[in-house]
């Protein structure tokens, strides 16, 4: 049983690491189609995590092997990985940074709906009401953070965008649904398959695209940011985000996926160098108070709740 220090270390560390590859992410699509982006950075990612696995996880990696079932799971998470952030990158390109964050937030109740569905424990966290109260404060702050983030344009595309954003939603929570079921196997060893499918399939529909021979004249530092931001994205993104959903469960994942627009926005502040308003900063600590409290940080008694609802 992991202790609650370290797990509270774990989702601390994949909600600043996930803010800085949107970043990235942000920076990339502007300069690479989004197909060979996908492409790039998953096979740098996966070369590098299969080696790491060979190297610290040889008899998981040995048992994944064996079992033809975990195989093809594995597998078919990279082609909907893949797929996943085909629509998202381009759904983004066709709208703004401000929607499809507001997708992002608005996919919480949806995925926690999803596992809530089809698991128990998932069904047995959302009895308790500090949840509800937590989660709906995180979506308010959340939604409050983004929209006093930005500005909300409407251009050519836009609807196409959003249809895009709304199949990379789909894709990500029936992606996650699959992830949860494969218990049994170490995620290194899991992301290692998931990663390189991903990169293969992204990559042979660049070539049937003839957009692959857009490498070619990428600059040689454009190429180097790329993979490292692949092999960082694949650790500390896929790898760590399995981790969670199979460790903590789906719904601690979708919860832990509202702090992201915060942890992007400062990533953003320190990088690229964006402003962040004072009333941006209300409703980020309004985001980790409801955050807290749906994760069970911060205990929310029965009798608080009832006298909040009375007084309501």
């Amino acid at each position: 049983m992991l202790s609650r220090r370290y797990l509270i270390l774990i989702n601390l560390f994949y909600v600043l690491g996930i803010g800085l590859n949107i970043v990235l992410l942000r920076f990339l699509s502007q300069h690479i189609e989004p197909l060979n982006n996908n492409g790039i950075r998953f096979l740098a990612g996966g070369i590098v995590l299969s080696l790491f696995a060979i190297w610290q996880y040889p008899t998981q990696l040995r048992l994944l092997l064996t079992q033809p079932k975990n195989i093809l799971m594995s597998i078919l998470v990279g082609l909907m990985l893949a797929a996943n952030m085909y629509f998202w990158l381009k759904g983004t390109q066709l709208t703004n940074a401000v929607t499809a964050s507001l997708f992002g937030v608005l996919a919480m109740p949806f995925g926690v709906l999803i596992a809530a569905l089809f698991y128990p424990d998932e069904r047995q966290k959302t009895r308790y009401k500090g949840f509800w109260l937590g989660s709906a404060l995180t979506i308010l702050g959340a939604l409050g953070f983004i929209w006093y983030g930005n500005s909300l344009t409407i251009s050519e595309g836009f609807m196409l965008g959003a249809l895009f954003l709304f199949l990379s939603i789909c894709i990500r929570n029936t992606q996650n649904l699959i992830v949860k079921s494969a218990r049994a196997v170490s995620m290194f060893a899991f992301s290692c398959f998931t990663s390189l499918s991903a990169s293969f399939s992204s990559l042979f529909l660049s070539m049937q695209n003839s957009t692959l021979s857009e490498l070619h004249s990428l600059p040689v530092w454009l190429i180097v940011l790329l993979i490292a931001a692949g092999i960082y994205a694949v650790f500390a993104a896929m790898a760590l985000a399995f981790n969670i959903i199979q460790q903590q469960g789906l719904i601690t994942y979708q919860v832990l996926e509202l702090l992201i627009p915060v942890t992007t926005a400062i990533a953003a502040y320190f990088i690229l160098g964006e402003a962040i308003h004072f009333i941006q900063l209300v409703f980020a600590i309004i985001v980790i108070i409801g955050a807290s409290c749906a994760l069970g940080i911060i205990k929310v008694s029965r009798h608080k709740v009832a006298a909040s609802a009375k007084s309501a």
